[in-house]
């Protein structure tokens, strides 16, 4: 086993771990947070992931620091959750959803890109432990996150 591959598996550890100490600390506090979400669109189909600490598909998605426009933390989290780097002007405004979920209420806005070509994800293999195109019905299908569901019921409505 290489040393970056064990690094990657004591980060995932550390995740998992941070992640169910925010869950009793968010139980007790119910915070607000505000975070993005991203849905490259391909093909007719959207590219999913799945976080190293929770069993849940989502999409692309972070919370925004301190000064950061979402469109910004759209971008940022996009690149650095599956490496893809686009410009802020190829994204696009969808919609906001307001979702309680985790013992805390998000304020989630949600961008979207239309891509003609099938982009070269790469998961971070820390947080990102898998990422691929997944057709939305199957998606609907499984479990999501709440207000990734509530986005892609929305779309789905709209096509």
């Amino acid at each position: 086993m290489s040393a970056g591959s064990i690094l990657a598996r004591l980060h995932r550890a550390a995740l998992w771990i941070a992640y169910r100490g925010m869950l009793a600390v968010w139980f007790v506090l119910r915070p607000r947070r505000r975070g993005v979400f991203v849905a490259v669109w391909h093909g007719g189909r959207v590219l999913a992931i799945r976080n190293s600490y929770r069993s849940l598909l989502a999409l692309p998605a972070g919370g925004m620091k301190r000064g950061e426009a979402p469109l910004e933390a759209a971008v940022r989290e996009l690149r650095e959750e599956v490496g893809l780097s686009l410009p802020p002007d190829a994204l696009r405004f969808a919609c906001e959803i307001e979702s309680e979920h985790e013992y805390t209420r998000d304020h989630c806005w949600f961008f979207e890109v239309d891509l003609t070509r099938a982009p070269r994800v790469v998961p971070d293999e820390r947080e990102v432990i898998w990422a691929g195109f997944v057709d939305v019905d199957e998606a609907l299908r499984g479990r999501l996150l709440p207000p990734v569901r509530a986005y892609l019921e929305s779309r789905a409505r709209r096509c």
